[in-house]
């Protein structure tokens, strides 16, 4: 089963999918989107639960896993503890562009707003905000 787990830079994806019984194929760790994607299609092929990271579906992730048994997880996360979570943990390519890197927060922000994909919400940090 091919679990996709999106949301914001900050959102908890990586903790999250961490805390279950599955493979974790993860960009951060795995340095390149086409890795990440052979990555996951290879542990997928041997039978395996994988939770594929992103923060939104590419359309390279989109191609790849069409035809496959999937479920979108979005990590429902504030953007002040996104905010707050970037800043605890301090990677280096956030802060090249501290400001890009919130932008870009409200554009995948925006596109889970407008999606069309039926994600299943996930609150990992307590928030009465909801999307």
């Amino acid at each position: 089963m091919l679990i996709i787990v999106c949301g914001m830079i900050g959102s908890g994806k990586s903790t999250w999918a961490k805390q279950q019984n599955g493979i974790v194929s993860d960009f951060d760790e795995i340095g390149s989107k086409e890795k990440q994607i052979d990555f996951t299609l290879t542990e997928l092929g041997q039978g395996k639960t994988v939770y594929h990271i992103t923060c939104y579906p590419t359309s390279g992730e989109q191609s790849a896993f069409c035809n496959l048994d999937k479920k979108y997880v979005w990590m429902n996360t504030i953007m002040s503890q996104c905010r707050y979570n970037i800043l605890a943990r301090g990677r280096q390519r956030d802060f090249i562009n501290f400001d890009e890197t919130l932008a870009s927060n409200e554009v995948i922000n925006s596109k889970y707003k407008s999606s069309n994909i039926k994600f299943e919400v996930v609150n990992l940090f307590e928030t009465n905000e909801r999307w």
